[in-house]
């Protein structure tokens, strides 16, 4: 099974970005179903191992509610936001690989890369 991991960070604090939902769909064609619901750890982790062949496309998208964060963080201050969700796609071919995507966020923006 691949592994499919990431590490959330708060670029206002320096803290991890724990209690983060995240929800992972397989895209195939014009459709999108949801196959992972849930949540980084108190660090900010998130760490799932999905199983590549049960799908017919490798191509994934992961949603990361940074604005419902945001809002838990400190609703007066950070209520003047733009981006309610982070939205990636990316691509895992191979089944025995890891792949590790990790994000840097803030109320307005955010950063993102990929690391093996």
């Amino acid at each position: 099974m691949a592994i499919l991991s990431s590490h959330l960070l708060n670029a206002i604090t320096g803290e991890h970005a724990g209690d983060v939902k995240i929800t992972l769909s397989n895209l195939d064609r014009n459709t999108s179903k949801i196959i992972l619901k849930t949540y980084t750890d108190e660090g900010g982790r998130l760490s799932e191992n999905i199983e590549i062949k049960l799908y017919r496309s490798c191509e994934f998208e992961m949603v990361i509610a940074t604005e419902d964060y945001f809002r838990k963080k400190n609703p007066d201050k950070w209520k003047d936001r733009i981006i309610s969700d982070v939205v990636i796609r990316f691509k895992m071919k191979d089944d025995n690989k890891k792949y590790h995507i990790p994000l840097i966020i803030s109320p307005n923006g955010y950063s993102v890369w990929w690391s093996e």
